[in-house]
């Protein structure tokens, strides 16, 4: 377990919140570890993958105990131990959670999140079956609450626009209240530090769909206004989505850290 010295950080997102950005921003600094998404590779692709599919070979090695037993495990060599996950690879299953940690939270606006997920399928196929509820901001919500409620932890989230829009303001807070010590690197870093990523998450297929964009990122860049959406042009199971997930944002909108 961690000494008194280390902090230790879960990043919990929903999909396309800019999490794996500001995940490659806090890997930049040398003497943190960073894991990516272990959570989502037991939920995927390990013996207890809540989507058993033949055709999805399981990875050894990958049962939800084991993700917690390494984030839990010694790291003698950094003083900073940082995971960023998706809050719906839980199951709801809180024993899971990771001694040790402070839980953080990354949100981002349900419109611009169902939007982009639509995006990296092909035209005219929305995979709505394979969403989680609320296309996982719901399971944000829940884990916050049950952080801020049952383990007493202080509410610290962070909006993806103000992330993008306000880097230095809405870092500098947040490691202020996690201990993270802030570093110059996490405005400007070196593109493709990928050397933590699980060799599942550099298969070419699945790399090219959900990361490289952000890992190859080298700054934060502005995101277009926030009230700026249009959402006509989606499927009408799309929008009803978004109908069900925007209560949970906006409510945890307003405890979000502000630039």
């Amino acid at each position: 377990m961690a000494n008194k010295e280390q902090r230790r950080v879960m990043l919990w997102a929903h999909p396309r919140t800019l999490s794996t950005v500001f995940e490659m921003a806090l890997a930049s600094r040398s003497n943190t570890k960073v894991f990516h998404e272990l959570y989502v590779i037991a939920y995927h692709f390990g013996a207890e993958k809540v989507f058993p599919e033949d055709r999805i070979p399981t990875i050894p090695g990958f049962l939800f105990q084991n993700v917690k037993d390494t984030l839990e495990a010694e790291y003698s060599s950094h003083d900073t131990i940082i995971c960023k996950d998706m809050a719906f690879c839980l199951d709801g299953k809180f024993d899971r959670l990771p001694d040790g940690y402070v839980h953080t939270f990354i949100i981002r606006d349900p419109r611009r999140t169902i939007s982009s997920m639509c995006k990296t399928y092909a035209a005219g196929e929305t995979p709505l079956e394979l969403l989680p509820p609320a296309g996982g901001i719901k399971a944000v919500y829940d884990l916050h609450k049950f952080v801020t409620t049952e383990l007493k932890q202080d509410s610290i989230v962070i909006d993806a626009y103000d992330l993008a829009c306000h880097p230095e303001s809405i870092i500098q807070k947040y490691c202020k209240v996690t201990g993270i010590p802030f570093e110059a690197s996490y405005l400007n870093w070196k593109p493709g530090n990928i050397d933590h990523f699980h060799d599942v998450w550099k298969n070419t297929i699945l790399y090219d769909a959900n990361f490289s964009i952000a890992a190859n990122s080298s700054c934060f860049k502005p995101l277009s206004d926030r009230d700026q959406f249009d959402i006509s042009h989606l499927p009408h199971e799309a929008r009803i989505v978004i109908d069900k997930a925007m209560p949970y944002y906006n409510e945890l909108f307003e405890k979000k850290i502000l630039p």
